[in-house]
């Protein structure tokens, strides 16, 4: 059995958040790509590890989610070219060749109105405050990024570059020996 892997296909960067799950249908060449709907805890992760434990014989591509790494964005089958992601926000995924390709399944069906309308208002407080710690990260890391580059500039007319680079090859040309 070929090993598994596990990517990440998106990020919060200091630009706002960036991904390629648009791109996954035509980077694995898939004949199906399954696109789940539905907000924060309805189910979509344990949905893609309970796809993922039955395909546990085959090599899987396990894409996790950069917000929390022990929650899913998608799981692929690359030897069935068979795939599912979360579609939802901040990766809003619609389908890229609708009928051909993907498939939206929305959990949101699934739900229950009358067992979550009473919370409503927590619901509601809940999602503004997660889109607010999403705004606040971002702009840690424009501020770290700043802070970077202020010392980067504090360094850069002190580095000899020609000799990092010939350590550079050195090193280099030491790896492909060994290897």
């Amino acid at each position: 059995m070929e090993k598994d892997k596990f990517l990440f296909m998106g990020a919060t960067t200091a630009d706002g958040f960036v991904a390629f799950y648009d791109q996954i249908a035509d980077m694995y060449d898939l004949e199906k790509l399954y696109i789940l709907k539905g907000g924060s805890g309805i189910g979509k992760s344990t949905f893609m590890r309970k796809f993922a434990d039955a395909f546990a014989t085959e090599a899987r591509d396990f894409l996790i989610c950069a917000g929390d790494p022990k929650s899913l964005d998608g799981v692929i089958i690359p030897a069935r070219r068979v795939g599912i992601i979360d579609g939802t926000a901040p990766h809003i995924v619609d389908p890229k060749y609708p009928g051909v390709i993907d498939e939206i399944v929305n959990l949101g069906e699934f739900i229950d109105p009358s067992r979550v309308t009473a919370d409503r208002a927590t619901l509601a407080k809940l999602y503004a405050e997660k889109a607010d710690h999403y705004k606040h990260a971002t702009e840690n890391l424009a501020a770290a990024r700043r802070v970077h580059h202020e010392i980067e500039a504090l360094y850069a007319g002190a580095v000899d570059f020609e000799r990092v680079n010939s350590k550079l090859s050195q090193v280099i040309m030491q790896s492909t020996e060994n290897h």
